[in-house]
């Protein structure tokens, strides 16, 4: 028969053990999982590789780069480039040449090989068409995608009664009813049916259009939404 005193003490051996391996657990608990850029010894910093392309790891085994996860706006296949437009350009297997670009004031772009390009007035689709034309004279058989990455040509302002007043990306086709959207909706003292749009006409010259806001979100006979044009100020009272 062992003595109270050898039980106890076998008992306190037992609770160190225990301690001691809740506080290994909760160490290797605690640290963080490897971020991708450790992984793949790349700076988190570092451009993000278009999604699908391959590269060589530190242990030298090839892996899939990760997925772009930047926003870009959707744009109506319609959409004309405008100066200060923001362009990616991507040459499929043509690093180098690949980048974004902004559209100069003159409407231009300027890339390697090709030099300026026209791209204000087109749309991606045809921007991409006349780029491939111009790098099938250096490469073979150029595949080029072209994105709007940032729309800075078409703007609208949304003044007065909403949440986030301020100037935004005039996504076509983009309506009053949008733009207030865009902007967090109305304020609780908005006068909703004496809003009006400032448009500046080609003459210079403004045109104030009237907007009965609550009677076009109920249908109203006689009321509709407005198409917005670049330039256009929706003025919430």
């Amino acid at each position: 028969m062992k003595s109270g005193k050898e039980i106890q003490g076998r008992l306190a051996q037992f609770a160190v053990a225990v301690a001691m391996v809740g506080l290994t657990c909760g160490y290797l608990h605690g640290q963080a999982e490897p971020s991708p850029s450790q992984v793949f010894n790349t700076p988190d910093n570092a451009p993000a590789a278009p999604v699908g392309t391959s590269f060589k790891t530190q242990a030298g085994d090839t892996a899939l780069a990760r997925p772009d996860t930047r926003v870009t706006p959707i744009v109506d296949s319609r959409y004309r480039i405008g100066a200060d437009d923001v362009l990616t350009i991507n040459v499929w297997h043509e690093p180098e040449v690949s980048r974004n670009v902004p559209v100069r004031p003159d409407g231009k772009i300027s890339l390697p090989l090709v030099g300026d390009v026209q791209a204000a007035g087109l749309t991606p689709t045809e921007l991409q068409n006349e780029l491939e034309a111009s790098f099938t004279k250096y490469l073979t058989d150029p595949d080029v995608s072209v994105i709007v990455a940032e729309i800075r040509s078409q703007r609208v302002n949304v003044l007065g009664q909403v949440q986030r007043p301020g100037t935004y990306a005039l996504i076509p086709p983009m309506s009053v009813i949008d733009a207030i959207a865009t902007a967090g909706g109305l304020r609780e003292f908005a006068k909703p049916n004496k809003m009006y749009v400032l448009r500046v006409l080609p003459n210079g010259q403004q045109e104030r259009l009237k907007f009965q806001y609550s009677n076009v979100l109920k249908g109203k006979k006689g009321s509709k939404d407005i198409l917005l044009q670049t330039r256009d100020t929706v003025v919430v009272p």
